[in-house]
This record gives structure tokens, sequence and C-alpha cells, in this order.
């Protein structure tokens, strides 16, 4: 497991990165305040058994669900070692993984074990990846999203969400169902699993509450995001999870995760679910939700 040890000490390897490029990844480039650090959001201790009535409520009510120890140290390291496979490429033909922006022009250049600690996503892996198809389908995690949905839960979206130290890239302010092809009565679940402690340092997740209640216009900025000047900044929860902590959040919550400056990568998987009998809108339904495009509005 050498690969995960030194997955936090990105600057002690033989980099083909000088110390002065990671210092110009580092760049900040969205304004200073657009996430803000004095509010942090509060779970529920104890794991999935402590989950009431009245937590299902509070999602429903403000979008989210914080469940702290919710998976033990063993199915962490099952998670870890999962995505180990997948960046360490054990499986020659799979082609879900992405690279930090700032380093794809370099990354003909990296090592091996660079290229692992470059790594900031990977999708579509649980046909792929045993381990990491194992924690999907939880039957503890399952049983919470079936009572989020009101309804049997069913695959939409796996992810590995790598934000490595030093320099992991932002991920804007959006609303995940900006990126899916559903009616907006249609309840989507997202559930972001910490492997690594995410703090604000590293760059953990970001909430407004109570934002789930209708859709915002996205741009295509950054990322296809929220603009920046219509964050509800006065409103912004910064959520720390300890490993093996999960955040339920709906697919209308306003998030989103700074970079990572620190020298701590931020390990994360992060499962959206959507109900049995949820049916799809085209394309363009969507962009007429979500879009900009023939809107009298501007970012």
């Amino acid at each position: 497991m050498a690969v995960l040890k030194s997955c936090h000490q990105f600057t002690q390897l033989d980099m083909a990165l000088t110390r002065n490029q990671i210092r110009s990844f580092q760049k900040q480039d969205y304004p200073a305040d657009l996430y803000q650090f004095d509010k942090a959001a509060r779970g529920v201790d104890g794991g999935f058994g402590k989950i009431t009535t009245d937590h299902i409520q509070h999602f429903q009510d403000h979008g989210y669900l914080i469940v702290n120890e919710a998976f033990d140290t063993n199915e962490i390291q099952r998670g870890k070692k999962g995505i180990q496979n997948l960046v360490s490429q054990k499986y020659p033909d799979f082609r879900g993984l992405q690279i930090e922006p700032r380093l794809v022009k370099q990354q003909r250049k990296l090592t091996v074990d660079e290229r692992i600690h470059s790594t900031r996503k990977a999708f579509n892996f649980l046909q792929t990846e045993p381990l990491l198809k194992d924690l999907f389908y939880t039957p503890k995690l399952l049983k919470v999203v079936s009572k989020l949905l009101n309804d049997t839960p069913v695959h939409l979206q796996d992810m590995a969400l790598l934000k490595p130290a030093n320099f992991g890239t932002e991920k804007p302010w959006h609303q995940d169902c900006a990126y899916f092809n559903f009616p907006l009565d249609v309840t989507i679940v997202g559930v972001w699993i910490a492997l690594d402690e995410a703090k604000p340092e590293n760059g953990c997740m970001h909430i407004v509450p109570g934002s789930h209640k209708k859709p915002k216009i996205h741009f295509k900025k950054r990322d296809w995001q929220i603009c920046d000047t219509d964050v509800d900044r006065k409103n912004d929860f910064f959520v720390p999870l300890r490993p093996g902590g999960v955040l339920f959040f709906h697919g209308l919550i306003h998030h989103g995760t700074p970079s990572n400056r620190s020298d701590q990568s931020r390990w994360a998987l992060q499962f959206h679910y959507r109900p049995q009998n949820a049916r799809e809108i085209s394309n363009d339904d969507r962009l007429s939700i979500f879009g900009s495009q023939g809107k009298d509005v501007d970012c």
C-alpha cells in the first residue's frame, strides 16, 4: 500500500515538475471570498443506525444529511484500494480517468507514481472494480437512500473525486441536476463518502442549505456552473468529514469545493442514485431549465 501512503506527500516525490511549476498551479482563479469558512454543517453521530425520521425530514427540508462514522476502517481501506487499482492502471482497458487539467500538457513526462498523484477523477468504474461496486450497493447505504427517495434506488453515476495535494482544482458552485436529464419533480440523491479527512484546508464540500427548492441558471465559465455573483455566500456552510463520514445531498442543492493547496490529498467517492420509476427528459429540455441560451441573463 505504498502508493496510498505517499499520496499525502506529493511534494516529496521525485517529480518532473519543479516547485515553481507547482506554485503556479496553485494560483487561485476564483474570487477570494467565494467560499466562506465561518459556519460548519453538523451531522448525525454513530453511523446509519442512528438515522431517524426527523433526519429524513431534515434532508427534505434542507437538502442534505450528514452521517458520521457511517463506514468503518475496513470499508474505507477497501474503497482506497479500489481507487488505487484504477489509477495505477491495474485494468489496462479502463478509460475513466481524468488528470488535473493544468497537468495535461506534462502528462507524458510524468512517472506512474506522479500520474497517480495527479489524477483528479475516476468514473464509470462499477463494472471494472468490484471493491467499489460493493460499496455502491452496500445494503445499509441503499436503505437510507431508499428512504430519501421514497422509492427503490437505481444507479445513476459513480465517481471517485481525488483532489490532489498542493494543486487540486476547484469544482465551482453548481447543482448536479443541471447535468442529469430528469424533470425537476424527480429527486436525485448524491452520496459523498470521505476516504481521507475532508476539511477546509484540502477542499472539503461547501453547501447552501435550503437551496434545493428550485433550479438555478448555469453558465460555461470555469466549468458548467452557477455564476459566482449568484452564489449565496452568506449561507455557505462547509462540510468537514472524518474518513467514513457521509454527506447525502439533494441533486438541486447548491454546492462546490474550493481548491486544495494543502499538503494532504482529499480522496472521496461520490455516488448518485435515481428513483426506479423516474422518467427522463431530453437534453434540450434540461438546458431549457438550467441553460442561459435565449434568456436575458449574463454572468
